[in-house]
């Protein structure tokens, strides 16, 4: 990656708004990375092949232009990935779903090349229900396989997939529906169709039929009717509607912490370029990603990161991936699946590790010793992989020991096999991600945004730097952006933009939001996305993000408050679970916390009702200790004078976004009199904790 110096074209900051002669100006770049591009991608040697099937059956493959000399996949749309991907990988197994038996639960596989002809069935499906090129079809699911097939038939008819969540509003799924002019609209479960055919389609006359996953065949609306009638009349590769790099494939609409949902539009060449930047940052991409590597799926495919990261990059390299029941089962599907990498948010690593210091803080003196000697030795252990100094003999032979007696039982947590771990999403704690350094378990972050397709930076397994969310991905441009419209000097902070083939082409129907964050860029001629995100980078490449641009606020003296990193502060203690930072032009900062009750009750030892340890001042006591602690490097100024204890902030009371981001301005909104009781603004304290809370 290269920095772009101010010789270059001067930018209007946005700030100050880009003016739409500017976007004109560059409408008619294309935005197109073909796939014969990624023989650009680093050279390696070529590397002995894992897979089952012969040599003759891969230079067969090579010659119908699937695999390279390297044997990696080769395609340009996502049509042609998911078609190359079950001839390459036909006998691996890909999607794996939880099924209940007299004795215990396991998961089921389906193979690559059961999953192809399913997509070739549902192409019927989707064709004989109208779809044709450039409809839209909507889906309104968690993950499951029938996601994934849907999405592949919509692609070979050049149609464009809609992703929903079932965790939405009826109102979210009406106006993206409407937005989009959806032909066709999929729903998982009864419940979502019920809502669906009562809430939705009375205000929705672009839905010409809607069917449900799980209704039983014979229903003239199931999926499964439809299916098995196709499967009954071959489908014909003549009814395959190929999709050019450039065509639109997915139209994520944005769940927005303000506003309405925007559609992004991403195209073909979006995702594509993703899958194979991520291969050219590595050496060795077959050992970056294993052809015998397994997920457990549980990041929604709705949503970029989980769809491009997981789904579509892992069918690249013939992965499989177990598809989690949901969230109250992680814990127990991890056990399950014994995944050997796996894409999350930091919200697991952090219960793991509050898990873990919690036991150690409570246990025995007999028990607490191996357990603080266990991590001590795997931070040296770590630190000798890096080059900082060696662990002598001694060293050596107790960590082996204590490796097996506890780091082991800790990696039995995510199943016992886990190589590495893929984080994005939010900004992970640095000491979350050296503790699971220190367990064995490589963390990688990266970062990104749904309109970046969504990588732009990313750590990997052999150059990491906790704290930074990695270089720029081999294609993809970073600059920093002052308020003076020029590229910063590195380490000053600015605004994180960036410019590739992973950009998006805009926001569907919406030219006025695309117009705020598309510019020109500094080689003239692309175009320059900007993320709204505040950050860092260093002479040698790497991000650091800082903040939240939208977000930040001036208290009464005139000081700005960027709130994300003293969040990520507090969000470090262990007695809270979520956190809001509020203080636009008040004196100083507040915080709205959800504890963790639990935590807190085994570390004080006792046990009262929510509503009185609320207003119990041992309690106030600990948790204001923890957070100045947590706070140290925060500047004095913004750290928070006060808090308050408040209710979970979820999906259901609109307070989180489906991607599980905290929509600040509605926490604000019904935390307001909370808010201003701790300003003396009027109104008993105490007796907001208790309502609160």
């Amino acid at each position: 990656m290269r920095f772009v110096s101010k010789s270059k074209t001067c930018l209007i900051h946005p700030y100050f708004r880009r003016k739409a002669s500017v976007l004109s100006s560059i409408s008619s770049t294309s935005n197109a990375y073909h796939g014969s591009g990624s023989s650009k991608t680093r050279a390696s040697k070529p590397i002995t092949s894992t897979k089952s099937f012969s040599t003759a059956s891969i230079e067969s493959l090579q010659k119908q232009g699937i695999l390279d000399d390297r044997e990696l996949l080769q395609f340009n749309t996502l049509h042609e990935l998911q078609k190359n991907a079950c001839i390459a990988f036909s006998d691996n197994e890909i999607f794996g779903t939880f099924v209940e038996k007299k004795e215990k639960g396991d998961f089921e596989w389906m193979t690559y090349r059961e999953f192809g002809d399913k997509a070739d069935q549902c192409r019927c499906v989707l064709r004989d229900l109208g779809v044709k090129e450039f409809s839209k079809i909507g889906i309104i699911s968690n993950n499951r396989w029938e996601w994934a097939v849907i999405a592949s038939a919509a692609y070979s008819l050049n149609a464009t997939l809609v992703p929903m969540y079932e965790a939405q509003l009826s109102k979210d799924w009406a106006y993206i529906t409407n937005d989009a002019e959806c032909e066709v609209l999929v729903c998982a479960t009864q419940d979502v169709y019920d809502r669906t055919v009562l809430e939705v389609l009375p205000q929705t006359p672009s839905v010409k039929a809607t069917l449900c996953l799980d209704a039983p065949e014979g229903e003239p609306f199931a999926f499964a009717t439809h299916m098995a009638f196709a499967a009954k009349h071959a489908p014909s590769e003549n009814t395959v509607v190929k999709p050019t790099p450039d065509d639109l494939a997915n139209l994520i609409y944005t769940s927005g912490t303000t506003g309405k949902p925007k559609g992004v539009e991403l195209i073909h060449s979006n995702t594509v370029s993703n899958i194979f930047g991520v291969r050219a940052m590595v050496d060795n991409p077959k050992e970056f990603i294993r052809e015998t590597d397994r997920s457990l799926a549980f990041l929604p495919w709705a949503h970029s990161y989980g769809q491009t990261c997981e789904l579509w990059c892992g069918l690249a390299h013939g992965t499989s991936m177990g598809i989690c029941r949901g969230v109250p089962f992680i814990l127990e599907d991890l056990q399950l699946v014994k995944p050997t990498v796996l894409f999350a948010v930091p919200t697991l690593h952090k219960k793991i590790y509050d898990g873990v210091h919690n036991l150690i803080e409570t246990s025995s003196p007999l028990r607490k010793g191996p357990m603080t000697k266990a991590l001590a030795l795997g931070r040296k252990k770590v630190d000798e992989k890096n080059g900082k100094g060696k662990m002598n003999f001694m060293e050596k032979l107790q960590y082996n020991a204590l490796d097996k007696m506890v780091l082991s039982k800790i990696r039995d947590r995510f199943g016992g096999r886990l190589r590495h771990g893929f984080v994005a999403g939010a900004a992970c704690p640095s000491e979350v991600i050296n503790f699971l350094d220190d367990i064995g378990i490589p963390i990688c972050e990266g970062y990104g945004l749904t309109e970046t397709s969504p990588i732009i930076t990313l750590n990997t397994p052999i150059n990491r730097s906790p704290g930074y969310v990695g270089k720029a991905i081999p294609g993809v441009e970073v600059v920093v952006m002052g308020e003076d419209g020029f590229p910063c000097a590195p380490g000053v902070e600015g605004e994180i933009c960036c410019y590739g083939p992973n950009v998006m082409r805009g926001y569907y129907k919406n030219p006025e939001a695309t117009e705020e964050v598309l510019s020109l860029a500094p080689d003239g001629k692309s175009r320059l996305f900007h993320t709204g995100d505040l950050g860092t980078l260093d002479s040698s490449g790497w991000l650091k993000v800082t903040g939240r641009l939208k977000e930040q606020y001036k208290l009464e003296n005139g000081k700005y408050v960027c709130p994300t990193p003293i969040e990520e502060a507090i969000g470090m203690s262990r007695f809270v679970m979520q956190v809001v930072l509020c203080g636009a032009n008040r004196p100083y900062n507040v915080a709205l916390i959800v504890p963790d009750w639990i935590t807190i009750k085994n570390k004080l030892g006792i046990d009262l009702p929510d509503d009185e340890l609320a207003n119990d001042e041992r309690v106030h006591r600990l948790v204001m200790e923890d957070i100045e602690s947590k706070c140290s490097n925060i500047k004095k100024f913004e750290r928070p004078k006060d808090f308050a204890f408040v209710a979970p902030f979820t999906a259901a009371n609109n307070m989180l976004t489906p991607k599980m981001s905290i929509r600040r301005h509605m926490v604000i909104r019904e935390y307001n009199d909370v808010i201003a009781s701790m300003y003396n603004d009027g109104g008993d304290k105490d007796e907001h904790h208790r309502k609160a809370a």
